[in-house]
């Protein structure tokens, strides 16, 4: 698994990661305009946050993004394939708790061997993923009465062991089973709440009688 204080080290480099590209383009720029965008930017980022993900991007762009191509794949798989049927299967494999015993720490480091393919912002292995999720929410609610909010980041990706042989062997899933945000499934989907809402239209639950129905 590696260091747990690199891990924590590299989360923490990666929020305020540098944008030398972006940087050198600012140089570039009138002093005004510098002071209008610095402006701009301190209003619309918190402090210590970067204002752009680690490809010079916005945040959660799902348009055009660096990674716009294996994100719409796998949101569109998810979308098509994730039924109300296949949810129950998967209910009846994973709730019989037979697949091992493990820390939490083990799992984590398990999660190395995992990128998140619906994350149009992120490459890093999730375990990295984690302790950024943890350091972030820790240092914009530092407060012992939130201690149980900044162990909810570090724990929140782990069930997405499920996609990773080492954990699930003869149950393993694709990654659009176990990533991306979260939607019901045995009802109408929210269209207008949910990133390519228009694949959920492949799906076979979308003209049933009821499951098709809010």
């Amino acid at each position: 698994m590696g260091s747990l204080l690199a891990k924590e080290e590299v989360a923490r480099e990666c929020l305020v990661e540098p944008k030398l590209a972006k940087a050198e383009n600012a140089d570039a720029a009138a002093s005004a305009n510098e002071g209008d965008m610095e402006t701009s930017l301190a209003k619309a980022v918190p402090d210590g946050f970067a204002a752009e993900n680690k490809f010079g991007d916005s945040y959660r762009n799902y348009e055009d993004s660096s990674r716009q191509a294996e994100v719409s794949r796998t949101y569109n798989a998810m979308h098509t394939k994730q039924t109300l049927e296949f949810v129950r299967e998967q209910h009846a494999k994973w709730l019989k708790f037979d697949k091992g015993e493990f820390t939490v720490m083990e799992v984590i480091g398990m999660l190395d061997d995992l990128i998140d393919d619906s994350d149009p912002d992120n490459d890093l292995p999730n375990s990295i993923h984690d302790f950024q999720t943890a350091e972030r929410i820790r240092e914009q609610w530092p407060g012992e009465e939130y201690d149980w909010f900044h162990l909810v980041g570090l724990l929140h990706d782990l069930g997405k062991v499920m996609a990773l042989p080492k954990l699930a062997g003869d149950s393993l899933l694709e990654q659009w089973a176990v990533v991306g945000d979260t939607f019901c499934v045995g009802c109408a989907p929210a269209m207008d709440a949910i990133v390519f809402s228009e694949s959920f239209k492949e799906k076979p639950d979308y003209n049933h009688t009821v499951y098709g129905t809010q």
